[in-house]
């Protein structure tokens, strides 16, 4: 068996996941646990930068449908965040790598699972490949 333990990055708003639940406590349950004010100020550059940095993959946790503090953040997230899948993919890198999950969960008892769904994705995916180390990768010059 593998010793390979992908590395994930998580962003997660605090309006809508883990907000009865103290930072502290979830940022020593995930590794990488990133809290912020809404899923639509993650710009592209910091899930793009994530990637750059090392991670195998990206977990954005959003607000519900109409429950969004900032009006819409959470649909300028998911739309971000399919574009990203296209660039991404343009790049080898497999779209599952980027996930969006818009919800809500105060307590974040959900979150723990969603980290280990994804995290079990990325192990069967193996290390994310840098660019141009894939079959049709894009590379530069």
């Amino acid at each position: 068996m593998s010793s390979y333990e992908p590395k994930l990055v998580c962003f997660s708003c605090k309006f809508s996941w883990g907000y009865l639940t103290d930072e502290h406590v979830l940022s020593k349950q995930i590794k990488n646990w990133v809290p912020i004010i809404c899923s639509g100020k993650v710009d592209s550059f910091h899930i793009l930068n994530a990637f750059k940095q090392g991670a195998d993959g990206v977990l954005i946790l959003g607000c519900r449908g109409g429950d969004c503090h900032y009006q819409d953040g959470n649909y300028e997230a998911k739309k971000r965040v399919h574009l990203l899948h296209r660039v991404l993919e343009s790049y080898g890198i497999e779209k599952e790598r980027l996930k969006i999950e818009l919800s809500i969960d105060p307590e974040g008892s959900k979150i723990p699972q969603l980290v280990k769904e994804m995290s079990d994705r990325l192990r069967k995916l193996g290390p994310v490949k840098k660019i141009g180390e894939r079959a049709g990768a894009v590379s530069t010059v």
